[in-house]
């Protein structure tokens, strides 16, 4: 009796278990949405940007974006397995900007002071600047034909605006002399952009020198009788002047 009892049991659980293994070949278990973005993340590198499943084929359609570009792909959610994948945008093969940096200094055989990428009308460009021969460039860089499209010298420090007032000069000037101003112009040397500021005192008089951009006093030229043959050579002593200050 015993005996029997067991055996009818035994066979119960082997049916039971035959059931089970049916059921669970039938219903596989199928991936999670988050499964699948792991699953192509890891595979291409990159990150997802869309998922959604098809319920009439049970696989997960996929978009994700790596260096390469942006591709569609699917998952099947049962097997874990990927096809289909497929090119949607590719992107372009642009040098890096340390890259491009590189490649600016080797054309133009001197290095880099200050670079970045912008924009022109949507294509990707470096901004560099340069110095070359005591002058300086600014540079345009197409990141996508990897050549130099541009090369502009920057104005000299003698173009550059000024960056001190006429009445600021005048203040600097009496300073340094004390007298009356009776005269204020602007010229240039080597140096850039001066004011000459004249102030008189009596039997005498000077050319101040003020530079005008850093409000620096660059030379006096002082004068008694003549100041115009005094004003002829006071050019080339504040060239002088200046180059044993600098």
């Amino acid at each position: 009796m015993k005996l029997k009892v067991c055996l009818i049991a035994f066979i119960i659980l082997g049916l039971s278990y035959s059931l089970f293994l049916i059921f669970i070949k039938d219903n596989p278990r199928t991936i999670s949405q988050k499964e699948a973005e792991e699953i192509v993340a890891n595979f291409y590198g990159g990150k997802v940007v869309k998922a959604k499943l098809e319920q009439e084929s049970g696989n997960y359609q996929l978009m994700f974006e790596n260096e390469k570009g942006v591709y569609k792909v699917s998952v099947d959610s049962e097997t874990k397995k990927i096809s289909n994948i497929r090119l949607v945008e590719q992107k372009e093969d642009l040098v890096t900007l340390e890259e491009a940096k590189k490649n600016i200094e080797k054309q133009l055989g001197t290095q880099v002071n200050q670079i970045k990428e912008v924009k022109k009308e949507g294509q990707p460009f470096v901004e560099a600047t340069v110095e070359k021969d005591n002058k300086h460039y600014r540079i345009e860089y197409d990141l996508k034909e990897k050549t130099i499209v541009s090369n502009t010298e920057v104005m000299s420090n003698g173009s550059k605006p000024l960056n001190i007032s006429e009445q600021k000069a005048k203040d600097i000037a009496l300073q340094q002399i004390h007298g009356k101003i009776t005269d204020l112009s602007i010229v240039n040397n080597q140096n850039g952009k001066h004011y000459k500021v004249t102030v008189d005192d009596y039997s005498e008089g000077a050319y101040v020198y003020v530079q005008a951009h850093t409000g620096k006093v660059s030379s006096i030229s002082w004068y008694t009788e003549q100041p115009d043959d005094a004003d002829d050579n006071s050019m080339d002593e504040a060239d002088d002047d200046d180059e044993s200050n600098d």
